[in-house]
């Protein structure tokens, strides 16, 4: 069974999403980089022995995303520019009203 068939995008149902690419890191023998979402949390890529496979796999998950007007990415140089931008993206969230609550 399809599930998307059930519930078809609308503007009630759809919401924008903010995904935040970490720089490529060298550690453990390879290379990799985070991501962070709202929904999935931090999550870790698959560890590359070549900084060019991480780099052509982050470049890939990027226009994957683009693909989804819904998504905003955000490709951050830094870990330290990652991490400033994971805690204002938690911050924001932290206060929207939730649903069903009124501010």
């Amino acid at each position: 069974m399809d599930i998307a068939w059930l519930a078809p995008p609308s503007e009630e149902h759809v919401s924008e999403m903010e995904l935040l690419v970490g720089p490529i890191l060298e550690g453990k023998g390879g290379y990799s980089y985070d991501t962070f979402t709202l929904a999935d949390g931090l999550r870790s890529s698959f560890r590359y022995r070549r900084v060019e496979e991480a780099r052509y796999d982050q470049r890939a998950l990027s226009a994957e995303a683009q693909r989804d007007p819904r998504w905003h990415i955000t490709m951050c140089g830094t870990l330290s520019e990652f991490n400033t931008a994971v805690e204002a993206v938690r911050n924001a969230d932290a206060n929207l009203p939730q649903r069903g609550e009124e501010r």
